[in-house]
């Protein structure tokens, strides 16, 4: 699974950045062409997704249209459909207030497809408007992606390998699921991305992976003190009762129930065995987004001799002076990715 982000976050600041670029490119101008939208942001991504909307909108549009007296199936109807499609792609030409509808959205899917690929591919896939998912939609959908493509080219290979020509939306998240799991390439990098937003428009990486019910804190500087003695002497008193190390932890039926449905092989190495989905929940929850943080820690542990050398790492840094539950789904993740890197 991944982190989830704020969604009420990243849809105010889409409104907001997409405040600025009107105001930057519409001064003396109230329409814009198709070839002005590929040049419209530096990020490039959102001119590719506001003309996969425009298309998006256009074909919906036009099959409304379509009239039960004609055959619109019939090889000519459809060439000729083609051309005109071929012909107003050719010139584009979009009203300001036409035009802010397509770049909130651009911006907004942007964001969610470089600080949650994982999400944003599988809401693609779960369109009520496509009750199934075919190998021409994933190519449609392709030439308009840029960042995070290489989950959907490995989604693509996968329908190409197995003779996939369609499957209906369930099964389709099923297979991409899968697909996710056993991929290697880590996510592109979200920090120059992040870089680029800021530039024009401060963005908050804190609040973009905020819970949305989270309110600012009104805590005094005595109160954070007194919490955090609270949480120290808690911690004291855990560990020295019985001295219960991570190892006895591990030890539990919980732990022994989830490590059997996983392979008990060896590792080659921590780094290449952590999915995508897996890398993002470990960065977000366990790491609090710190990607280097997350990148010192994997390289130490894949360089310990043995499971207590790790364990024993993990249980001092992070389970007693960070305080990780060893009842969280992520942290049972991680351990058990560990236990696998260096079994028993």
């Amino acid at each position: 699974m991944e982190n989830n982000i704020n969604h009420h976050v990243i849809n105010s600041y889409s409104k907001s950045y997409a405040d600025i670029l009107l105001k930057r490119s519409f001064k003396n101008k109230i329409n814009i062409t198709g070839e002005e939208i590929l040049k419209f942001s530096e990020i490039k991504q959102i001119n590719y997704f506001i003309l996969q909307i425009l298309f998006d909108k256009w074909k919906r549009a036009t099959n409304e249209l379509k009239s039960p007296y004609f055959d619109y199936e019939n090889l000519e109807v459809e060439k000729a459909t083609q051309s005109l499609m071929n012909v107003l792609s050719r010139n584009i030409l979009v009203q300001k207030e036409d035009f802010q509808d397509l770049l909130e959205e651009a911006i907004y899917k942007t964001l969610l497809l470089i600080f949650s690929p994982y999400e944003y591919f599988t809401q693609e896939f779960s369109k009520p408007s496509l009750q199934q998912i075919s190998i021409g939609d994933l190519l449609a959908i392709h030439k308009y992606i840029k960042i995070n493509g290489h989950l959907l080219s490995a989604y693509i290979d996968r329908f190409e390998d197995d003779g996939i020509q369609a499957v209906f939306n369930e099964d389709a998240l099923k297979i991409f699921d899968e697909v996710c799991e056993s991929i290697k390439e880590t996510p592109e990098d979200f920090e120059a991305y992040h870089k680029e937003f800021s530039v024009l428009l401060e963005l908050d990486l804190n609040e973009v992976y905020s819970q949305p019910d989270e309110t600012p804190s009104t805590t005094t500087v005595d109160d954070k003190v007194q919490e955090l003695e609270g949480e120290i002497d808690s911690l004291n008193e855990k560990f020295k009762s019985n001295q219960q190390t991570l190892l006895d932890t591990l030890g539990t039926e919980k732990k022994d129930a989830l490590i059997d449905i996983h392979e008990k092989r060896p590792l080659a190495g921590l780094k290449k065995s952590i999915t995508i989905n897996q890398r993002f929940m470990f960065e977000n929850d366990l790491f609090s987004g710190d990607k280097g943080e997350f990148e010192m820690v994997v390289n130490y542990l894949d360089n310990c001799k043995s499971n207590k050398e790790a364990m024993e790492f993990i249980s001092v840094n992070y389970i007693e002076k960070k305080n990780w539950d060893l009842e969280k789904e992520e942290v049972v993740e991680f351990l058990m990715v560990v236990n696998k890197r260096f079994p028993k």
